[in-house]
């Protein structure tokens, strides 16, 4: 972990309120893996903490981030433009531990609830496309539904799932992966990744817990306050007592906590 000054390199306008980011960061480009994240000062006159952001994707010497604008810190970054430079801290955390294929039985499963598909595009771009790569994205509405066209160019098999049904599936995000369980052919070995809401991690849990050959890994969102583990502001419960998210996280394996 280093504590650097950084570049934008370019920035646009996602959504409405959701921005992607490129950051031209040799220094964390090489060091960093998937899930984890840097820690970013906006604007001392605005916000006393940083911003932890995952790392969304790495090209060369470049890396990207992907946010929404949820409060003053993310507004001010938002409001940054080509050549601002930022402070940052990383790369930070413990990321996602990348599991062999067993055999061709295995797929890889990655699963973005909303935002939490922000750490995943860095995973796919790791995974290699001899394996099968499906991604299951969720969203309100078909407006919401981010990184499909970018999953696809990955050749990664990407399933959509809407509240309203206006894009793909209508439902949840675990509906899908319940179904691809259920599906003839399919044998229930596999290694998941999700990011997302608690609640989504509650329904994956329930769907795997008698499936001895599916791993699963979750991207923990929690908030964090210094983000390389001092303060204890971001602590997550688990089986073996409180972890920090910022330093043994944000990625746990999911059964440590369920």
């Amino acid at each position: 972990m280093r504590e650097l000054t950084i570049k934008i390199k370019d920035k646009k306008r996602i959504k409405d309120d959701v921005f992607l980011m490129d950051l031209y960061a040799p220094e964390i480009a090489t060091r960093a893996y998937p899930g984890q994240f840097i820690h970013i000062k906006t604007d001392d006159k605005i916000t006393v903490l940083r911003r932890p952001i995952s790392i969304h994707a790495v090209n060369k010497n470049v890396i990207s981030i992907l946010f929404r604008v949820k409060g003053s810190g993310t507004r001010a970054l938002s409001l940054l433009s080509d050549g601002d430079t930022l402070n940052v801290l990383g790369p930070l955390g413990h990321g996602f531990s990348l599991k062999p294929r067993k055999n061709d039985a295995f797929v890889n499963i990655l699963i973005g609830g909303g935002m939490g598909v922000a750490p995943l595009m860095f995973l796919a771009q790791k995974l290699t496309n001899k394996e099968s790569n499906i991604v299951i994205l969720g969203a309100s509405d078909k407006n919401s539904v981010l990184c499909e066209k970018e999953f696809k160019t990955l050749n990664c098999k990407v399933h959509v799932a809407t509240d309203d049904g206006s894009r793909g599936a209508k439902g949840s995000v675990t509906d899908l992966l319940l179904d691809l369980f259920n599906k003839d052919g399919f044998q229930g070995k596999a290694n998941i990744y999700a990011c997302g809401p608690e609640a989504m991690f509650c329904s994956i849990n329930s769907i795997i817990a008698d499936k001895k050959n599916v791993n699963c890994q979750i991207s923990y969102e929690q908030f964090m306050g210094c983000g390389t583990g001092i303060c204890c502001g971001c602590t997550v419960k688990t089986k073996t007592g409180y972890k920090k998210a910022c330093k043994d996280g944000p990625v746990f394996n999911i059964r440590e906590i369920w």
